[in-house]
Formats: C-alpha cells, sequence, structure tokens
C-alpha cells in the first residue's frame, strides 16, 4: 500500500470527539493539504481552532534553540545510540527493583533528561521510519500495522530524505553500524563509513512460549558487541571533518541471549514481576481488551494469548530475568562506547544522544511485547548531553514525542532542519522556549495522546480511555470506563492540566 493512500486511512480514524477537531480535519481534507503535528495539536490544546487554516507539507516551523549548538569554536561531532525495545527500565528512573544499568545512569548524570518520551508508533519499524524521516506517521503511512510497503516507499523518495543525508550535505561525514533504520538491506547507501551488521537470529524459543532468551554461546561475539567495537575504532581515528555516528544496539530486543554474566547480576530469586491486576481489562472499551490480547491465535487447535500463555508455563520470571539481563549487556556496551569516546580528542566536541524506539510490556495490563498504547509499550529513555547547550543533570519534565528527534540532532548541529518536518527541535522546549506540546502516538487506528498528567486514547472501531497518570501510573482506572467519550477532547483536558505531568 503507498504511503499516501495508507496516510489517508490512518487520518479517517484518528479525527477526536470535539468539533473543534473536526473542523480542521475538514479543513484539512477540503484543501487537500497535510497540517504538521505541530500545527494541529498546538491548535487544539490552545484553542485556536476557529482561526486555523490548513498549512501545506512545505510549510517550515520556526524556534530559536535555548543556546546556538555552534557557538563552540568547532562544529561539534553528534554520536546517537539507538536502542532496540527499551523501555523506561534505567536505574536513574527508579521504574522498576533491580534494573542494572551504571554506565546509563553515568550518562544521565551528566546529561539532559527528557524524562516523558514517548515514540509516534509502539514498533520498531513504523518508530524508525517516523524518526528518522522526520514525519508523522500519518504522513508516512507508518501506522504499526502492514508497514513494510510504506517503509520501502519511504527509503525511495526523492524529496523526503533521511536524516543522515542532512548531516552528509552539511559537510559530516555519516558513520553508522547495527540496527539503527529498521532494515539493514538498502540502508548502507545512506552512510559514508558503514559496517554490516548481522542481527541474533531469532525463533520462537524451546520454552514453550513463543519467546527466545538463554546465555550466548561464550564462544561468540554478541552483535552488540562488535557494533561497540566498530564505534570505539571509529572514535580512536583522526578524522578531518565533524562527524555524525549512529549506532544500533540490539538487545532488549528477543531474542533475550547475551553473556552469562549479565544474567549472573540479575539472580533468578531476586527478580521483582511487574504489578498485575487480574481484573486491570474490566473497564476497557473491547478494542483495547483485542489489543492487550494481541498477539493471539492458536496451537494445536487451542486458542491461546500470550500473557495466559506465561503464567501457565510458570516462566514469567525467567522472562522478566531475561529482560533485565539483555538490559545490563546494552548498558556494558553503552559504558564501552563512552569510555573511548571520554578518552577521545573528540571528548569536549560532541553531543550524545541516547534513546529507545519504544517501550515494552512484560504482563502490564496483561500483555506482551510492544504494539500497545499504554505507557509501558511507549515511554522511552532520552538523553542529551551537550553541557554548552543543554545543562548536565537538568531534566524536562512534560510529555515529549521521538518525531521531535531528527530537528534536534540537526539543531544541536547547527543545520536547519528539511521544510517537510513535522516535529520541532526539544532545544526550545527545554529552555522553556516555547509552551508544552502534546505527545501523540498512533497504532493502527487508535490515537493515544500524552499532555501534562493525563494520558487520552481513541480507538476507531470505538471506545476511549483516559488516565490520571499522576494519580494513577500504573493505568488502572480508565475514567471513562467502558462506555464513556471525552467531553471537549484536548481543549478539555488543556483546561485541566492544573498539575505537573505525571
Amino acid at each position: 500500500m503507498k504511503a499516501s493512500t495508507k496516510c489517508n486511512r490512518v487520518a479517517s480514524h484518528c479525527k477526536h470527539s470535539t468539533r473543534c477537531f473536526d473542523r480542521v480535519v475538514r479543513l484539512y481534507d477540503n484543501a487537500g493539504m497535510h497540517l504538521t503535528r505541530r500545527e494541529l495539536l498546538s491548535s487544539l490544546a490552545l484553542g485556536l481552532c476557529a482561526a486555523t487554516q490548513p498549512v501545506g507539507a512545505n510549510s517550515r516551523l520556526q524556534g530559536a534553540p535555548l543556546r546556538s549548538a555552534t557557538d563552540a569554536q568547532k562544529q561539534p561531532n553528534i554520536l546517537l545510540l539507538c536502542i532496540d525495545d527499551l523501555r523506561d527500565w534505567v536505574g536513574y528512573a527508579n521504574s522498576h527493583p533491580g534494573v542494572y544499568t551504571p554506565n546509563i545512569d553515568r550518562l544521565r548524570a551528566q546529561s539532559f533528561s527528557f524524562d516523558r518520551a514517548y515514540c509516534s508508533v509502539p514498533v520498531c519499524i513504523a518508530s524508525r521510519g517516523s524518526m528518522l524521516w522526520g514525519l508523522s506517521p500519518a504522513t508516512a503511512g507508518l501506522d504499526g500495522i502492514d508497514d513494510s510497503a510504506a517503509y520501502i516507499d519511504l527509503t525511495n523518495h526523492r524529496q523526503w530524505l533521511p536524516l543522515p543525508r542532512y548531516f552528509s550535505a552539511a559537510g559530516y561525514e555519516t558513520i553508522s553500524t547495527g540496527k539503527v533504520f529498521h532494515w539493514e538491506k538498502g540502508t548502507a547507501r545512506f552512510w559514508d563509513t558503514y559496517q554490516p551488521y548481522q542481527e541474533i537470529p531469532g525463533s520462537f524459543g524451546e520454552h514453550g512460549t513463543f519467546f527466545d532468551y538463554g546465555v550466548f554461546p561464550e564462544d561468540q561475539t554478541h552483535t552488540d558487541q562488535i557494533a561497540a567495537n566498530f564505534a570505539a575504532a571509529q572514535l580512536q581515528k583522526k578524522k578531518s571533518t565533524p562527524w555524525f555516528m549512529a549506532i544500533g544496539l540490539h538487545q532488549p530486543h528477543v531474542p533475550w541471549r547475551v553473556p552469562r554474566w549479565a544474567y549472573d547480576k540479575h539472580p533468578l530469586d531476586s527478580v521483582v514481576l511487574p504489578q498485575v491486576r487480574a481484573d486491570d481489562l474490566e473497564d476497557l472499551p473491547e478494542a483495547a481488551i483485542a489489543l492487550a490480547r494481541y498477539p493471539s491465535g492458536e496451537v494445536n487447535g487451542k486458542p491461546y494469548n500470550q500473557h495466559d500463555m506465561i503464567v501457565q508455563s510458570g516462566l514469567w520470571r525467567e522472562h522478566v530475568q531475561a529482560y533485565l539481563a539483555a538490559i545490563t549487556h546494552t548498558d556494558a556496551m553503552v559504558g564501552h562506547i563512552l569510555r573511548v569516546l571520554d578518552a577521545s580528542a573528540y571528548r569536549d566536541n560532541t553531543h550524545v544522544v541516547l534513546w529507545s524506539d519504544h517501550g515494552y510490556h512484560l504482563g502490564e495490563k496483561l500483555h506482551w511485547r510492544k504494539m500497545a498504547l499504554w505507557e509501558q509499550a511507549t515511554r522511552v529513555p532520552l538523553l542529551i548531553r551537550a553541557p554548552a547547550v543543554l545543562p548536565a543533570g537538568g531534566a524536562y519534565a512534560e510529555p515529549v514525542s521521538l518525531l521531535d528527534l531528527a530537528p534536534t540532532l540537526l539543531a544541536l548541529a547547527g543545520i536547519a532542519a528539511p521544510a517537510h518536518y513535522e516535529g520541532a527541535s526539544l532545544l526550545d522546549l527545554a529552555g522553556g522556549a516555547v509552551a508544552p506540546r502534546p505527545a501523540e502516538m498512533l497504532w493502527g487506528d487508535a490515537v493515544s495522546t500524552r499532555i501534562g498528567k493525563w494520558r487520552w486514547t481513541r480507538y476507531g472501531a470505538g471506545g476511549e480511555e483516559l488516565y490520571n497518570l499522576q494519580a494513577d501510573p500504573m493505568e488502572y482506572n480508565n475514567l471513562l470506563g467502558r462506555q464513556g467519550r471525552l467531553d471537549g477532547g484536548l481543549q478539555a483536558l488543556q483546561g485541566r492540566l492544573d498539575a505537573p505531568a505525571a
């Protein structure tokens, strides 16, 4: 399916319940143009719909950074650490007992943290496509459901270029290995220096749960270790131009196969299971229940869903242990790369950015994996170490979107963002130059918005969810119940932002 066709299908399900939103969508449809995410959501949140006019896809988003990223004598290098499937289980977030991430925690102390960062779509291909091309899921045609054709369209688009191309055009050497783009095939052409990588062979495992985990063989080198070694080697080379280096780390994506030492950091008897309520789906609309039970199907003629399968296997704790071990292994790779960077000639002129493409469920909401619109699947770590631009140890507490990451990276390098980008630099938010803006997530025909302390989710098939995350961080209590709707939409939530973000 072409991106433009799929975009229309996705957008047709994204209408909010307010007359305000309907007016914007009608203007958009009638003009045959695209509203940028920032223009649409800001108009709704600020109640400016009456004055809103459709803006062409080529409209520029303007904004002054907190401080110029090019104030230093030399144009800064950028190191981007891309982690797969890492939820907010990092030590500095105190989000789960037993998390062991000393290197990421050290980086956080040196960095500015966006504490409530959210993916655009909670699955790898769509999240990375949206971020790397700077496009909303609706514009890119990426909704998490059968995105292959739309993603291929993006890689071949002549006007919408992926992020590294803009660094190349600005005179940067672009360097990469590991999973940065969703697929390796066809993406080497986007980089000046590129090392092919080998993903860990996956399977459904031998545990009867459709999860593959265990100890990685001692006589082999883990793919993430290969990626970290490549980064270290590049950091020890003398380069005559500024560089943009993106390193992809596979874990904690399945299969959770890491060396024994990583498992030893998480003895099974010390592993704490996530908080889960057996009745957690009782106040959800049918579409949300179906999402919670996904994936499901039949095995040997018997119905199953993922959560029941794991509970009945008696291996829930082992699955959580494996995920924790995979996180700890990735943390060690981050530490290896940063130690080499900090011992190199590039230390004082390199900005470091760490992010994850989406989160992960380990039983919360009776759901596993990603592919859902609750906090566990959508919230991710986002750190920026750029002391000349953002204060070390600082934090921004309001929700932000990964759609804003590409323009932020370009802003850090002093490069103008292309006209078609639909996000805006996070440097503006960090410095308080602009008001907080909602973060929007998409899955199929469902849309979820994080604004202040609220999460509001709407399903194309009907039904909504509303959570006050300050009072209910685990999203146990859907304030709208199974049949309710939020009167007033985003305007109503904007008027109820009487407390900090949760």
